[in-house]
């Protein structure tokens, strides 16, 4: 099959970059994994025409590096607490991720912008509780986005895995993700977290070594009726 365009993306777009690049009528080679993973393999050479990642500092570092044109603000996406409804019956996203019975997951940070984004909640924590952000840091289970994580996406998450294994009883990751595992997965719920503890993702996207054909898929990708889908799927438009 010839590909219209080749792309690296971050893994919490697995569900709807593909439909968006059907509704735009192009045929996309799609690679999608932890966007600290793909930005390193673009500066280590490999090929690719455009790069959509899940933070604005990665997309920055390959503009820095001079391999790509400055991002562009291409979504967003929030962080919730989700998991057993049992662990998360009291509603307090803190009191529940704090409490010692139960396992905590996040993503890697470093690796991958959803464990940044996650211990970055961890940080406000101290604000509202004096040590959380401490414990919550210690107790954290990075199981999933990194290097070396052994736990692989397939046409889902990879938190997927950590739920149906029992690895975890509750995740801090995407909104998206959450309400993507809550349609596969009996007995999951999500709590919102606090307004103190609040953080939100912006995904940011650049064309890769002046890929003509990346900035071309990226224009398309950036027209209203295209981002529609984006809001169908839980992210900001």
């Amino acid at each position: 099959m010839k590909w219209d365009v080749k792309v690296y993306a971050a893994g919490s777009l697995r569900k709807v970059l593909p439909v968006m690049f059907e509704k735009a009528g192009l045929v996309a080679e799609i690679e999608f994994g932890p966007s600290g993973v793909l930005k390193d393999r673009i500066i280590n050479g490999e090929n690719v025409d455009l790069f959509v990642s899940a933070n604005m500092q990665h997309a920055y570092s390959l503009a820095g590096s001079g391999l790509s044109n400055d991002p562009l603000a291409f979504t967003q996406n929030e962080l919730c607490l989700f998991g057993r409804k049992q662990v998360l019956k009291s509603g307090d996203a803190l009191g529940s991720m704090l409490d010692s019975r139960y396992k905590l997951g996040t993503s890697t940070p470093i690796d991958d912008p959803g464990g940044d984004y996650a211990f970055a909640v961890f940080d406000k924590a101290d604000a509202v509780d004096r040590g959380a952000s401490d414990k919550l840091r210690k107790k954290a289970l990075t199981l999933v986005g990194g290097k070396s994580s052994n736990i692989k996406s397939g046409s889902h998450s990879p938190v997927y895995v950590l739920f149906k294994e029992n690895l975890v009883d509750m995740f801090l990751g995407y909104r998206t993700t959450a309400k993507d595992l809550l349609s596969r997965i009996d007995g999951l719920v999500i709590v919102d977290l606090p307004e103190s503890l609040k953080v939100r993702a912006e995904y940011g996207a650049v064309v890769v070594n002046n890929s003509v054909k990346g900035q071309q898929a990226l224009n398309l990708l950036m027209t209203p009726q295209i981002r529609e889908t984006l809001v169908e799927y839980g992210f900001s438009n």
